[in-house]
């Protein structure tokens, strides 16, 4: 982490420490302006804090400040030009999955480097059988769009996000859910108005998940003629009489060239043009309800000029595949999707260089999106690489990776993200949810309850049973041994020693309790080091 982050996080978390001791120490509290813009921020979210550590609250307050303290005082390390990839096998782990655990890095340390990589990225390979058996309860992921157009919306919603969280928790698949998980926000569609929700429910279906590992056209593509995109940014009442602009924009801006990418206002004007016509089956549709449909009659098949390229009148459907095409083999595109790919992965600010190296691996191969990776995660480009700050669904689902949750709903959890600002399918704007230090850094006492709440067992549906706690802590029996079972399951025994000493000092006294283990676990999710990948 850079010193600035870490100052940054560090401020927060003090902050919120101190707010959380004014529950109970009418002390004097000394608090910075950036606490009281905080406090404007996490309004009404104080109170159900201060409720869940009653009695205990100046305790657990003071050790989030301990571990802030930590944070601090962190200074990235220094790396070699050259590096052992082997070295950097945690690291990777962390980069490709929701969340590392012993038995993935195990299988990493296993397999080495370059090997690990490529069977993350063969994901077709990996037998997720189980994962499979669960999700089978979820009845309208399966549903044609007909079907699911006789469905109650919050039902298809509810159950597309207990599979989204289901899938990231348990999938063997983990490199390919990131990805579904990057483009579900590059491609951003809300659910929530009129017929967003059965038709998004395909689009994760049909469009982002088959293509989430295959080539940036094929996914291009795919959503352009996605019925839920196209209802979205409103192409569907988009006819030569009266073009609508908003898919156009966004199909430049957003998709594929970037805000800097080169085109015009007039550009944005032919490729509306291009795409009248491009609509889907409405409910009255019968067995084509909810499909793709090309309708000409409503078509400009005049002759329009995108990006210099002219395009013949007369083309009908083609014109706006050929839109598709252009965009597809534009040095914007490959810069932009490059440059995108390597902030998920790799850093907010990532280097030109290798955005560059991305962008020419693009050109070369057509947009693989594998090729792109390989090219990214390269050993000496990830030693580079700054930690990076997890939003709010990434910590949910990382700490039920490493820890032993019975999860049968997630409705709770789904309420939970929305307090914290990361429902999945619920950001508005069709940018998708930011990834950004400055956007999460002030929501912190949100992301903590999610932590809290669980280990407390307020999280109905997502809870760990007290014989699975026991499993957890077997054969630790004093606060050091629980300390360093944490620091082993939960780090992969990368806790650096302060918080790991931390979390022992509040185990203590021996033996201690079993409010006190849960609390204990919540303490390690909310440390810095498991707030950051």
């Amino acid at each position: 982490m850079s010193p600035t982050m870490a100052r940054s996080t560090a401020s927060e978390l003090q902050c919120s420490a101190l707010r959380e001791r004014g529950a109970s120490d009418t002390r004097p509290i000394e608090r910075s302006a950036q606490c009281a813009e905080g406090d404007a921020r996490q309004g009404t979210r104080l109170r159900s804090r201060r409720s869940m550590f009653a009695g205990g609250g100046a305790a657990i307050a003071g050790l989030l400040a301990g571990l802030a303290h930590s944070a601090a005082n962190a200074s990235p390390p220094e790396v070699a030009a050259d590096v052992d990839p082997g070295s950097l096998l945690a690291k990777l782990v962390r980069r490709v999955t929701m969340g590392s655990t012993v038995a993935e890095l195990n299988l990493a340390n296993t397999m080495g480097y370059a090997a690990y990589l490529e069977y993350q990225l063969d994901h077709t390979s990996i037998d997720d059988s189980a994962l499979d058996a669960m999700l089978l309860p979820l009845t309208t992921l399966t549903m044609t769009p007909l079907e699911l157009s006789t469905q109650q919306s919050g039902t298809i919603v509810g159950q597309l996000i207990q599979a989204v969280l289901t899938r990231g928790v348990f999938s063997q698949r983990q490199l390919f859910e990131r990805m579904v998980d990057f483009w579900t926000d590059h491609f951003s569609i809300d659910v929530t108005d009129g017929d967003f929700a059965y038709l998004k429910a395909v689009d994760d279906r049909d469009v982002i998940r088959p293509n989430a590992l295959g080539t940036f056209p094929q996914l291009l593509s795919a959503s352009a003629h996605s019925p839920a995109m196209l209802r979205y940014l409103d192409n569907n009442i988009s006819t030569a009489a009266s073009p609508n602009e908003n898919y156009a924009r966004e199909l430049m801006e957003l998709h594929s060239m970037g805000s800097d990418g080169g085109y015009t206002q007039q550009d944005v004007v032919e490729v509306s043009r291009c795409f009248t016509g491009w609509t889907y089956y409405g409910r009255n549709g019968g067995a084509n309800t909810g499909l793709f449909r090309y309708n000409n009659a409503i078509h400009d098949n005049g002759q329009k000029t995108v990006l210099g390229n002219i395009i013949p009148a007369g083309g009908g459907m083609q014109d706006g595949l050929t839109v598709l095409n252009i965009l597809s083999n534009h040095p914007s595109t490959a810069n932009y999707v490059s440059k995108k790919l390597c902030r998920r992965f790799l850093a907010e600010d990532p280097p030109q260089s290798v955005i560059e190296s991305v962008a020419a691996t693009y050109t070369a191969t057509g947009g693989d999106i594998k090729a792109m990776i390989r090219t990214m995660l390269r050993p000496n480009v990830l030693a580079d690489a700054a930690p990076k700050y997890k939003r709010p669904q990434h910590i949910a689902v990382s700490m039920m990776r490493v820890l032993p949750i019975t999860l049968t709903s997630t409705n709770s959890l789904r309420n939970q993200l929305r307090g914290a600002g990361h429902e999945p399918f619920y950001w508005g704007a069709p940018d998708g949810y930011p990834d950004t230090f400055a956007h999460w850094s002030g929501l912190l006492l949100p992301r903590w309850n999610l932590a809290f709440s669980m280990l407390a067992t307020q999280t109905t549906g997502a809870t760990i049973t007290a014989a699975s706690l026991t499993a957890f802590f077997s054969g630790a029996t004093d606060a050091n041994q629980m300390a360093d079972r944490i620091n082993q399951v939960m780090f992969q025994s990368e806790l650096p020693a302060y918080d790991r000493n931390r979390i022992r000092d509040y185990l203590l006294p021996n033996t201690p309790s079993t409010t006190r283990q849960r609390d204990a676990i919540a303490l390690a999710v909310a440390s810095p080091t498991f707030q950051w990948y």
